[in-house]
């Protein structure tokens, strides 16, 4: 109970402190980057023009359509009443994911679980968006509720957040994918080996496979009582492939610009942004990546061999990140990666020391815990949907994939003192970041306001 008191008080601080950081963001800027046309559809909507759409916003209306259902009855249509959206989600996101790392944690949970909760509530990329009018941080508020309700088993409430997810941004139907197919798996897997316990392994899987394909009693069992529990979650996939059939895409509006392509970099690119927010977990695991890499030799030279390839084959540059100097990325790439040839190469034992990392993560068992199969298998599928079809860097496409994980995974518990580095080192990103954007400003020919950099 102490540690929900604890809690409680972190998130006091945190509302206080990004309730600061938002009206001096606001006093610096009132329209940044992408802003232009979220704030622009924003005030459409809350001014009950809902038969205006800005051909270039490329996502489904959820976040106007909240920004109208909250803010039109008291006529609050401005900037700052439209952005105060994504303050309040952040804080409802920093409290589900106290409550989801909870849940997880059951009885376990301990002063590392407010640690961890306080480390991912403060991501950095998450928190900077918290004060801007963008689409991200209620995108991942209805997720974090879809996940919570539906491990707490209400699935109808969980089903209609996760329309509400898709509403924010179409690709989170990848991660109603997940889940359904996660509690689906985790189904099958008790109603076939009732006597495996609850961490259910590779093999289990396999077994209960074998069984489903061999008892069609079973078989049946298990479609009758996922129709039943899961129906609103196959609604919504059926739902959303007739919106497939008829869009021609899963992008909206301007298509041109978002253009989807297998681009297996981009899961090099998400190793970089895990191993940069999850140093509690890299420090944790760092002897026994070196081992496996050591001793299992033969699979890093393949590994390593693998990477060069797919690097040298599979690298696309999009238009917008060799010309949007307003993102970090500009300059990561174009001081680096895309200033010699062999840049983009010199990462790669990094980048393999990290995948093997998220494989002990997904897959191992360690301190006698591993996560449940169904989830780990349907966690890598989402996360390549999520990041690997799109050609653009982007951080903000790597905030689900690793918030899912890190909430999840309970095999491996860095130690307090760790996951304290993690908050400081969250800390002082975020400080760095706000200080380069309230100090930092140019001007492009085609604006009047400043121009900032930020993620």
């Amino acid at each position: 109970m102490q540690i929900q008191y604890y809690f409680l008080a972190f998130l006091a601080v945190y509302s206080f402190v990004t309730l600061l950081l938002f009206h001096y963001v606001y006093q610096t800027s009132q329209q940044i980057v992408d802003e232009e046309f979220h704030l622009r559809q924003g005030k459409h909507f809350c001014q009950g023009r809902f038969h205006i759409w800005d051909p270039k916003i490329t996502t489904f209306p959820g976040l106007y359509l909240v920004s109208a259902l909250f803010l039109s009855p008291f006529k609050a249509c401005s900037v700052y009443a439209l952005r105060l959206t994504s303050v309040v989600a952040s804080i409802v996101n920093a409290y589900f994911i106290f409550v989801i790392r909870k849940t997880v944690a059951g009885k376990r949970t301990d002063a590392r679980v407010l640690l961890e909760s306080v480390s991912l509530a403060t991501l950095p990329p998450l928190y900077f968006f918290s004060h801007l009018y963008y689409t991200d941080v209620l995108s991942v508020t209805m997720v974090l509720m879809m996940v919570y309700f539906g491990l707490k088993e209400k699935h109808n409430l969980a089903a209609l957040l996760a329309f509400l997810a898709v509403l924010m941004r179409q690709t989170n139907i990848v991660w109603v994918v997940f889940f359904l197919g996660w509690q689906v798996s985790d189904l099958a897997m008790r109603l076939c080996l009732p006597n495996a316990g609850h961490r259910y392994k590779l093999k289990d899987l396999f077994d209960t496979i074998r069984i489903l394909l061999t008892t069609p009693r079973l078989l049946y069992r298990v479609l009758i009582r996922s129709c039943f529990f899961y129906f609103g979650f196959i609604l919504n996939l059926l739902a959303f492939m007739v919106f497939l059939y008829w869009n021609g895409s899963i992008v909206v509006g301007d298509k041109t610009a978002h253009v989807a392509a297998v681009h297996l970099p981009q899961i090099f690119y998400f190793s970089l942004f895990f191993a940069t927010f999850s140093s509690s977990v890299i420090f944790t695991m760092i002897r026994r990546m070196v081992r496996f890499a050591s001793k299992k030799w033969y699979i890093t030279v393949i590994g390593l061999a693998l990477f060069i390839w797919v690097i040298q084959q599979n690298t696309i540059v999009h238009p917008y990140l060799l010309a949007d100097n307003r993102h970090y990325t500009f300059y990561i790439w174009n001081r680096f990666f895309g200033r010699w040839w062999f840049a983009r190469y010199l990462p790669i034992p990094f980048y393999y020391g990290v995948v093997v990392l998220l494989g002990f993560l997904l897959f191992a068992q360690h301190n006698g815990q591993q996560p449940p199969v169904g989830f780990s298998i349907l966690w890598v599928v989402a996360s390549l949907g999520s990041v690997a079809l799109q050609q653009l860097i982007e951080v903000r496409y790597f905030i689900l994939p690793f918030l899912v994980l890190r909430l999840i995974q309970s095999n491996v518990r860095p130690s307090k003192k760790l996951l304290a580095m993690e908050v400081a080192l969250n800390i002082a990103i975020n400080g760095l970041i706000f200080y380069v954007f309230f100090t930092k400003e140019f001007y492009w020919n085609d604006y009047e306001e400043a121009q900032r950099v930020i993620w």
